[in-house]
């Protein structure tokens, strides 16, 4: 159980519950594509240069979604910035920008971005999620914390702001409120996938095995589970001490160095090592 390694290695445990806890932050962001390569990011540019009309920053807006769509998110935050260059800025154009950067793992840059949303935008809750997720890639749940209260006290039940918000809570290792999140989601959605996959990665890390496998073991067992689940599940084993299931799990989807490096971390969670 997690709770008897803190009785022997308690700081060590914790260091170690916080690498696995970036596995529930990567559910949240899940879907992000890879770091643009070759050239990095483009440079935010939206203050200099020429204004843009309405027509031309509308016309820039359509190429800058089809480029996201086509997964050219260099090119796609290029041209949101260049339709940026008008005034006053759509807030839900800028809402898109940083949705941008976040699948693109620019988290400084989505911040930035998202932190120009004024307060009585209409998009200001999406900005607000996006702002706590780009905090949670960065390491700063607590920041995120602050940023998804304030989400949810203008959408106490929008299940985006819970699902972060238990991420979130779970990364400060305050398990109990995490699983209230989940579950408040799940209360009114019952099928919702990343609550239930959330719920139970955080049941394992507060050493409630058994709800946790009920919760994923169906989900990692359907034809069309995403990798993520499987993994989930593969840490769950892993957890437990169930070496051989943990590690047919993560021979499904990772390379064969990648899984034996897991298993490896998950002995040394388990032995509370540094």
């Amino acid at each position: 159980m997690i709770e008897s390694l803190g009785s022997t290695h308690p700081s060590r445990v914790r260091a170690w519950l916080r690498g696995l806890l970036c596995i529930a932050a990567a559910l949240a962001l899940a879907g992000c594509a890879d770091t643009i390569r070759d050239g990095g990011f483009p440079a935010d540019n939206s203050g200099s240069g020429a204004s843009l009309s309405q027509s031309e920053s509308a016309a820039t807006l359509r190429l800058a979604r089809a480029s996201r769509t086509a997964g050219d998110l260099a090119s796609a935050i290029s041209l949101y910035r260049q339709a940026a260059r008008t005034k006053p800025v759509d807030p839900a154009l800028l809402a898109e920008l940083g949705d941008t950067l976040l699948e693109a793992k620019a988290f400084d840059d989505a911040i930035d971005v998202y932190s120009q949303i004024e307060a009585t935008a209409t998009v200001r809750t999406s900005a607000l999620i996006g702002l706590a997720k780009a905090e949670i890639a960065l390491a700063e749940p607590a920041k995120a914390l602050k940023n998804l209260d304030l989400a949810q006290s203008a959408e106490p039940k929008d299940p985006r702001v819970l699902v972060n918000r238990g991420v979130a809570l779970d990364l400060l290792e305050r398990h109990a409120d995490a699983q209230a999140c989940y579950r408040a989601v799940l209360a009114t959605t019952p099928r919702h996938v990343s609550a239930r996959n959330n719920l139970a990665l955080s049941l394992a890390l507060s050493g409630q095995f058994a709800e946790a496998l009920d919760i994923i073991t169906p989900m990692a067992r359907s034809s069309g589970a995403p990798p993520r689940i499987r993994q989930n599940l593969a840490v769950i084993y892993g957890l437990m001490g169930k070496r051989e299931e943990a590690a047919a799990l993560s021979r499904k989807d990772l390379d064969p160095a990648t899984a034996d490096a897991n298993l490896r971390f998950f002995d040394l969670v388990r032995a509370g090592v540094n």
